[in-house]
């Protein structure tokens, strides 16, 4: 948070012929981009400290190689063992261990809460199928606006283009199997173009701005010639991949043209970019074990204070993780401190399967427990976000909304972010599947 500048911003909107009060109804948005969120935007951007949400990510980044030697230092490099000890599904943790090098490509998105004081971790999205990619159009918009321009150019507020950043790390990848530009495709699961048409094509807007012409395609529709992968007959230097394994465990075809992938990637013939194996290790369930005991006893005294500093405390529910005394005094922290704690699958998105501790009774909570002693529930220490006050563009109101903010990491550290905000009464869990939802921008600050 900069609360110096998200203040002035806000007293200035609360002013009934304030020209910034309105910007973000007024934005000139590219037409696919305006058609999908347009609707959707919360009344204003937020403002971090630049220094602040680049440490985070340098934090994040440290958690990142943390995370990926944990089979190592663990399970001796058994990439199978780790999968298990999570409570991963074993078809799903076979389709991650396909082409898997143990060393995942660092492209990621951590979804964060500040809490006044810092940036605190709630979940680790790893992997090229990332939303809110093209989030930067909407900061571009803004800056096309008079009264928004001065404010940026008084304040001095920047953002990175997490496209642009993504376009690059396209031309690199692929220069390792072309010399000329290269040919690339997102390729979804079967199904999954036609059901998000407009997200992907938004994301094709956003890419050609960067002088990527990225082709859309599905899963069954890939093919091979001469080891290189094809969609629908045109040879491939890259797949940027968006299906994940739960989408193609079931699909004879899709497993079939993944063996193709993963083949053609080893080859050097066509980058899989990226890999599945990323997701073993962005699971709730990865996060966990940073705060096993057996595992921090692995931990420098930097990398602790990273996993102290970065993210709440997490601990995996199976009794098959802990010891019969150790897993009682679990639970019993757990009973005590409900009303700070959530409960959360491994693997899922958008809330499903959460249990937020001070919305249920203790009975309620006690069985929910119950119910996740075995497979990957986790439980977690409740952050508890800081408002961000925004004025009602109709109304001049002023309310708080809570923050969650998707904030990526590449090679070369903070590569943007953007945030999904929910006001407090309209629950607890800000995704969009919640229809109180609003998405916005982010700009640093000095």
């Amino acid at each position: 948070m900069s609360p110096r500048v998200t203040a002035e911003y806000v007293e200035e909107c609360r002013a009934a012929d304030s020209r910034l009060r309105h910007a973000a109804r007024e934005l000139n948005l590219p037409e696919t981009y305006g058609e999908s969120y347009g609707r959707l935007l919360l009344d204003r951007p937020l403002f971090v400290p630049r220094t602040e949400i680049t440490g985070f990510a340098d934090d994040l980044a440290a958690l990142f190689d943390i995370l990926v030697s944990l089979p190592g230092r663990l399970f001796d490099g058994d990439l199978r063992r780790y999968c298990s000890a999570l409570g991963m599904d074993e078809r799903l943790a076979e389709l991650m261990c396909r082409g898997a090098s143990g060393r995942p490509p660092l492209h990621l998105r951590a979804d964060a809460y500040h809490d006044g004081s810092a940036f605190k971790l709630l979940e680790l999205n790893i992997g090229s199928q990332l939303g809110g990619t093209d989030f930067a159009q909407l900061n571009r918009a803004f800056l096309q606006g008079t009264a928004f321009k001065d404010f940026a150019e008084q304040h001095r507020l920047e953002h990175i283009d997490t496209a642009a950043r993504v376009a690059r790390t396209l031309r690199r990848v692929g220069g390792t199997v072309t010399s000329d530009e290269p040919v690339v495709a997102l390729i979804e699961a079967n199904g999954g173009i036609a059901a998000y048409r407009h997200v992907f094509t938004a994301l094709q807007e956003a890419m050609l701005d960067h002088g990527v012409r990225l082709l859309l395609g599905e899963v069954q529709e890939l093919g091979e010639l001469d080891g290189k992968v094809t969609l629908r007959g045109t040879p491939l230097d890259v797949v940027l991949r968006y299906f994940v394994a739960s989408e193609v465990v079931d699909d004879e075809v899709a497993l079939d043209r993944l063996d193709t992938l993963v083949r053609a990637h080893e080859s050097g013939q066509t980058v899989l970019y990226t890999p599945l194996e990323g997701a073993m290790f962005a699971s709730k369930g990865s996060l966990a074990l940073l705060h096993d005991p057996r595992t921090r006893a692995t931990l420098s005294d930097r990398e602790r204070a990273v996993v102290d500093r970065a993210m709440p405390w997490t601990r995996l529910l199976s009794r098959s993780r802990h010891s019969a005394e150790a897993h009682a005094e679990l639970i019993d922290r757990c009973h005590t401190e409900r009303e700070n704690l959530v409960l959360k699958p491994g693997v899922g998105h958008g809330g499903a399967g959460t249990v937020i501790g001070h919305e249920v009774t203790d009975e309620e909570w006690r069985k929910a427990l119950r119910e996740r002693f075995t497979g990957d529930h986790v439980v977690q220490e409740r952050v508890r976000p800081a408002g961000e006050p925004v004025v009602d563009a109709d109304t001049g109101v002023v309310a708080d909304w809570v923050a969650n903010y998707g904030i990526f990491v590449d090679t070369e550290g903070y590569a943007g972010s953007f945030v999904r905000a929910l006001k407090p009464t309209d629950g607890a869990v800000v995704a969009y599947a919640n229809p109180g939802t609003r998405g916005a921008c982010v700009f640093t600050t000095p």
